[in-house]
């Protein structure tokens, strides 16, 4: 036998064996019309499908198998696949001002009201697929996957409570089971769906012209208008006091901002 090599710590092993696939439809509209209105809408439908997340990374959704014997069992969505898009653009004119539907017959009150620009753009899409794991782990390679006795869905879920979390035996109408001391739970990867998502940004405009060939545009935005909150992913561990709640958001709430921007 060969003595150990005190100097190595440890070995990583590195295989390019995750596979992917995409598929998506891909649909937009757009139209203008007269008096300074158009808008442009846009859906996709996707799924995204792969047996591995990230490289290199770490985690029950990482490049570690649960069972590193048999890596296509875990195929499953994406954590990154989207099913659904819709994104809504809208651009208007308001009819207000000099030279448009509605003149407001005073130099004072043109400058001062007319000659507005507004847009908005609407995004709305489902959410991220998560994968349950439990909070204490049978399998003795890493984190251990329940056995799955129920879709694990919920009515009408909340922040609270966004997936069924119950832990026990099928008998007792749990949604999940603990497996056998080191053996794998037949639950899949990626099988739930977080929150989805909608944001309302906002934009208004309007052109000065204080010299000859000099244009001032005076903006206020404001980005999540509706100040939605975009809730992150519930704690996936099944078992574990907090499973099935979401503490966290991503993305901002709603800011204001006011902008000057001189072009000559």
């Amino acid at each position: 036998l060969f003595a150990l090599a005190p100097g190595v710590q440890t070995v990583d092993y590195n295989v390019s064996d995750g596979l992917s696939s995409y598929h998506s439809l891909q649909a937009t509209l757009e139209r203008r019309f007269a008096g300074g209105l158009g808008f442009l809408s846009a859906y996709t439908w996707a799924h995204s499908i792969d047996n591995v997340a990230n490289q290199f990374g770490g985690g029950d959704n990482g490049p570690f198998p649960q069972d590193r014997r048999f890596r296509s069992l875990d195929r499953g969505d994406s954590s990154f696949d989207i099913r659904h898009r819709f994104v809504h653009s809208t651009n208007y004119a308001l009819p207000i001002g000099k030279g448009r539907k509605f003149d407001l017959g005073s130099v004072w009150a043109n400058t001062v009201l007319g000659g507005w620009d507004m847009n908005a753009i609407i995004t709305a899409q489902t959410g991220l697929a998560f994968t349950p794991v439990l909070a204490n782990g049978v399998s003795n390679a890493g984190a251990s996957r329940p056995d799955r006795y129920k879709s694990g869905e919920i009515d009408n879920p909340t922040p609270q409570r966004w997936y069924d979390t119950s832990l026990g035996t099928a008998a007792s109408g749990a949604a999940w089971g603990t497996p056998a001391q080191f053996t794998y739970g037949n639950s899949a990867r990626n099988i739930l769906r977080g929150p989805g998502r909608f944001n309302i940004d906002y934009s208004l405009f309007k052109d000065f012209s204080p010299r000859e060939n000099w244009k001032l545009q005076f903006r206020a935005e404001s980005f999540n208008l509706a100040n939605t909150p975009q809730f992150d992913l519930p704690n996936s561990s099944v078992g574990s006091p907090a499973a099935g709640t979401i503490t966290s958001i991503v993305g901002n709430p709603r800011q204001l901002q006011l902008g000057l921007r001189l072009s000559f």
